[in-house]
């Protein structure tokens, strides 16, 4: 019995990420053995904010070499490559990334529209997903929740790993790096404001 458990466990893969949840949608040898990986989106300020309630993001995404940290990672890249589609000169994304429902600071990550591109590319995209978003009015009032079909990345099969090797590279930048970044971003903002 043990052993008919562990290949059934082993014999589920192929994701799709949406609002909140990770769902199975094949079977495929080896991957994830669960339904859902929770998660909040929001968006404010030009900054899009993905938290989560869990504090070690290292663990498995539903019993499969992916941890939780890595399909949230995906989930960004996601979103961004949508919106890119929607606002061609979209240029990038920036990302704050909260575990422990918000207390621990996983760092500020910020995906360009062409590694977005890139991404999509390499991987492929599987079908839509509803995906809600909270935007942020500022002054104008309550944040405005948003239902938006986004495609997902197909991280299946041999791609597994591929996406665990991009994952471990891809990091917050440093502080120095993006204070450097805001100070160079809030400059260009103000010469084109400039008559």
């Amino acid at each position: 019995m043990r052993g008919a458990k562990e290949l059934f466990l082993t014999s589920l893969t192929a994701i799709t990420m949406s609002w909140g949840y990770v769902t199975v949608i094949q079977r495929i040898p080896g991957a994830i053995a669960q339904t859902k990986v929770p998660m909040r989106l929001q968006h404010g300020e030009g900054t899009y904010t993905l938290t989560v309630s869990e504090t070690d993001t290292t663990k498995s995404a539903c019993g499969g070499q992916l941890r939780l940290y890595d399909v949230h990672i995906a989930k960004m890249f996601e979103v961004t490559y949508a919106d890119c589609q929607e606002i061609p000169r979209a240029g990038f994304r920036d990302w704050e990334y909260r575990a422990g429902n918000g207390r621990i600071s996983m760092g500020t990550f910020r995906i360009t529209c062409q590694l977005a591109g890139d991404i999509a590319n390499t991987y492929g995209l599987g079908k839509p997903e509803r995906s809600a978003i909270e935007y942020s009015q500022e002054e104008a009032g309550r944040p405005i929740s948003r239902t938006r079909s986004i495609p997902i990345l197909d991280i299946t099969g041999n791609k597994v790993d591929r996406w665990l090797n991009f994952v471990q590279s891809f990091r917050p930048p440093k502080a120095g790096e993006e204070s450097i970044r805001a100070k160079l971003q809030a400059a260009k903002t103000k010469l084109k404001s400039q008559p």
